[in-house]
Formats: C-alpha cells, sequence, structure tokens
C-alpha cells in the first residue's frame, strides 16, 4: 500500500489507518497523538468547505482557512511518515512494512 495520496503530500485516509495500528508497537503514544491531530485537522478542512457555500460574506477568510488547514495537513502528513519510517512502520519507498517482518 502507498501510504501517501497521489501527489505525495499528504497521507491517504487508507494509510493512516494502517499506521494505527502498528502505533501499539511502540511504547510511546506520538503516532497516536499525531493522527488524532491529522483527523481533527481534516475535519476542521471539511468544516471550512462547508462555510464558503454556507457564508458567502467570508468566503474569502474561509478559504484562508481552509488553506492553512492543507498547509497543516501536509505538515502532519510529513512528520508521520518521517516517524514512521524511523520507528520501522515503513520501508524507503512509502510503502507499509507488514507487522509480521518489523
Amino acid at each position: 500500500m502507498q501510504i501517501t495520496v497521489e501527489d505525495g503530500t499528504q497521507v491517504s485516509e487508507e494509510a493512516a489507518k494502517e499506521l494505527r495500528k502498528h502505533a501499539d508497537m511502540i511504547e510511546c503514544q506520538c503516532p497516536n497523538k499525531l493522527l488524532d491531530i491529522l483527523e481533527v485537522v481534516r475535519d476542521f478542512e471539511r468544516y471550512t468547505e462547508n462555510c464558503i457555500e454556507k457564508y458567502p460574506e467570508d468566503r474569502d477568510t474561509h478559504k484562508w482557512l481552509k488553506s492553512s488547514a492543507i498547509n497543516l495537513d501536509q505538515l502532519l502528513s510529513t512528520t508521520l511518515i518521517q516517524l514512521a519510517r524511523i520507528e520501522g512502520f515503513i520501508d524507503e519507498e512509502n510503502k507499509i512494512v507488514d507487522r509480521q517482518n518489523i
């Protein structure tokens, strides 16, 4: 499974679920905490999309907020990928490693 979406800037939803399955393999909860934050950021991005439609007078503000949420998603995704690589959850090609091989 490829860990990122097509353009390589964000962890895919499917990969986030798989990474969460691996997170119990280390004692600290950093991977889970980052995945929790990523989920909140993605929820916020969806929320701002609704606001763009619902509040046309604040369209520019909500577009800016959505753009900021996307930037946060990309930063968190990069952080998660690096952490997963350090912990051995993904390989050099950004493919999730089978738990039995870790």
